[in-house]
């Protein structure tokens, strides 16, 4: 008992010493945790072993005198007696102590709480315990504690733990504490003091920018608009250096643009300037200066100080750009833009409403939007002021870029304002677009979402596509918007093949240029842009992909009709006459032939299997299923005749009948079946994958 009383005492001297120590503690209130081992001790030890606890708390530090703070306390610990036996012991205290932060975020503590306990027997052998009666007990300690953050501190503390008349015990304790409230004045004091004072010690010289178009205002947070030289004026070395860069009226806040250790004395160091500029900088029509804000906040001896050197910055229009870099036009596909979107979707909505599926959506599409742009009286018209032909041939000449919506305005644009547009509104549905450069020259290309090879199957001439990487494109002479969209393809084609031919064609996707150069949203709604009438466009349309397949079929049929003369009739030419006709949306002709080849021989399978695609597209599901369970029945092996049976059960929702269907297709062709994935799904999951394949829409025809 003596060496407690002793251990007591010297924790009082203790507190009596901390009382006139000043503190920045924070006042309020606190929440402590602290999980701890114990180590028995005194005239009990013998009967336990080492054990564990953990200890609850609540503390209120008083905002007058936040060195000292009260607590409420609750404790739990099972200290083992035995293998088999332990004690349960259950606190409710309270008590005090104080808290003196001696360095900044670090804090010693003392601390003194009791209060009563109840402790109980855990033994295996007797289930109901034996409880004793409500106890005193005592707890001493000091602790060491680290700020995070000024809501929460960690550490590590040691204490006395003495349950009156059980057991005796040393606890080690690490401690989590969360804190609730405010700061002392004082501390607030010694924040003021912290604030910089201006200096003059550095200096911001050889300052040069870069021309800043507001177009590529993205692009600016990552890439230079200037440079800098930071001097160092004084004979000891100036660290923690920061520099900031603002524009007041286009940024939302100072941009950092170089954080350095330390520059020696009258040394210069080369910093970069970089900007995250507003979308405000797109509401400029016509060229202006701004005052720019060069920032250095650093320290010398110790103290903190701020340099700030203002610097004139100018900046173009929103449509000016240079031509050093062709993917630069990419900014200007503005495909999210509402009108650009509205004249987008009214055209996608005739495509879908006007049939013809067989042939590929990425050239329908494209063709009805050119389609509607030529009926909605677009022209084109060479800028005099700054012709691409002459600009273009220049990397330090600016050029005026129209941006979609201002294009739909104006119902006219250059070479590089078509091309631009009739991007955006591609894109805008899903279309994949890239520019075509050639001397003096700006033309596009469009994605029809095929390999080359699928490509040079489906298209009669090869050599009026583009074979990019493993894509296959449609280039477009968009200026030739008036003479129908066959027509700018031929255009198109033709630049292509004489440019490349000689290497000097450019071709830049337009996805892959806006990793770079982000497309950036015009301020504003613009003009109310009156699309034409749509029966106009739906016959416009229909009227241009009449000639287009025309133009692709007819050669095609007329060799395979001098074929079959020459065969006497030959039914795998027939039924690939038939097959050739639905590829092109001929459904009627297609029907014709093949059942011109079922009338000679009835059981032939690939006129089986194209007889029940017809009835498929033609909505008779029950004729269909038919000719696919007659086409399988010829051949079980058959891929394509397996795929189309259980296409047309998922279609019933038959999915145990699609099942096996399915696991037949894998084992047969699975590349086949990794196309028609859907399959393999259900209800809506399978809808949805159909969907964003757009493999529903495809037949699979055999000839």
């Amino acid at each position: 008992m003596l060496k407690k009383c002793i251990f007591i005492a010297l924790f009082v001297a203790l507190i009596a010493s901390f009382a006139y120590a000043e503190s920045y503690q924070p006042a309020g209130f606190s929440l402590n945790l602290t999980p701890e081992g114990r180590v028995p001790v005194g005239q009990y030890a013998d009967l336990y072993s080492f054990g564990f606890g953990v200890g609850l708390s609540g503390e209120y530090r008083f905002k007058k005198s936040p060195l000292f703070f009260v607590s409420g306390n609750l404790g739990y610990s099972q200290p083992p007696i035995d293998a088999d036996t332990s004690l349960r012991l259950t606190t409710f205290g309270a008590g005090g102590g104080v808290s003196y932060e001696f360095a900044r975020r670090f804090n010693v503590r003392g601390f003194l709480h009791g209060g009563g306990y109840y402790a109980q027997i855990i033994d295996p052998l007797d289930v109901e315990g034996a409880t004793t009666a409500f106890n005193p007990y005592v707890t001493a300690g000091a602790g060491f504690y680290y700020y995070i953050t000024k809501g929460i501190s960690v550490g590590t503390q040691v204490s006395y733990n003495l349950y009156y008349n059980v057991y005796d015990a040393i606890g080690i304790a690490l401690g989590t504490a969360f804190h609730f409230g405010g700061f002392k004045k004082k501390q607030k004091a010694e924040q003021l003091r912290l604030t910089p004072l201006v200096g003059d010690h550095v200096e911001v010289i050889d300052i040069e920018f870069e021309e800043v178009f507001p177009v590529f205002f993205k692009y600016y947070d990552d890439h230079p608009i200037g440079t800098a030289e930071l001097k160092n004026r004084e004979n000891d070395e100036i660290t923690d250096i920061k520099v900031n860069f603002f524009v007041k009226q286009y940024m939302d806040s100072p941009k950092e643009c170089a954080a350095l250790e330390m520059i020696g004395k009258a040394e210069e160091e080369k910093i970069e300037l970089s900007a995250l500029f507003n979308e405000r900088v797109l509401e400029i029509t016509e060229g202006t200066k701004v005052a720019a804000d060069i920032t250095v906040d650093y320290k010398l001896k110790g103290q903190q100080y701020t340099y700030t050197k203002v610097e004139t910055l100018s900046l173009f229009d929103r449509n000016a750009t240079r031509w050093d870099d062709d993917r630069k036009a990419a900014a200007f596909v503005t495909a999210k833009d509402p009108v650009v979107l509205r004249f987008a979707k009214s055209t996608a909505g005739i495509v879908n409403e006007s049939g013809m599926k067989a042939i590929n959506e990425n050239l329908r599409m494209a063709m009805a939007m050119h389609e509607a742009l030529s009926l909605y009286g677009m022209s084109y018209v060479i800028d005099p002021t700054t012709p691409y032909a002459e600009f273009s041939q220049s990397k330090i000449a600016v050029d005026y870029l129209q941006f979609p919506r201002q294009t739909l305005d104006y119902k006219a644009g250059d070479c590089d304002d078509l091309s631009i547009l009739y991007c955006a509104l591609l894109e805008s549905v899903g279309i994949e677009t890239a520019f075509i450069t050639t001397p003096g020259h700006i033309h596009m290309a469009f994605s029809v979402n095929m390999s080359p090879e699928a490509a040079k199957t489906t298209f009669l001439k090869e050599e009026d596509l583009i074979f990019h990487g493993d894509k296959s494109w449609i280039p477009v002479e968009v200026t030739s918007i008036g003479a129908g969209f066959l027509k700018a393809w031929e255009d198109g084609a033709k630049l292509w093949r004489e440019a490349s031919s000689r290497n000097r064609a450019g071709f830049y996707p337009v996805r892959e240029a806006w990793r770079v150069y982000n497309p950036v949203g015009l301020p504003g709604v613009g003009e109310a842009v009156t699309y034409p009438h749509e029966d106009k466009v739906a016959q416009i349309y229909r009227e241009e992909m009449s000639r287009y397949i025309d133009r692709e079929i007819y050669p095609q049929v007329a060799k395979l009709q001098k074929e079959i003369e020459q065969s006497g009739g030959s039914l795998r030419l027939v039924n690939r006459l038939g097959v050739l006709y639905a590829r092109y949306g001929l459904i009627d002709k297609a029907e014709r032939e093949f059942k011109r080849v079922l009338a000679k021989n009835s059981s032939y399978m690939p006129a089986l299997l194209n007889m029940g695609n017809v009835y498929y597209l033609n909505g008779d599901l029950d004729n269909a299923m038919k000719y696919y369970e007659s086409a399988v029945k010829k051949d079980p092996d058959n891929a394509k005749a397996v795929l189309c049976v259980a296409r047309i059960h998922h279609e019933m929702e038959n999915y145990g009948t699609v099942r096996k269907y399915y696991e037949q297709l894998q084992k047969l062709d699975p590349d086949l079946a990794v196309q028609f994935a859907y399959l393999d799904m259900r209800g809506d999951d399978a809808m949805r994958a159909a969907e964003a394949s757009r493999i529903k829409e495809v037949m699979v025809w055999d000839d």
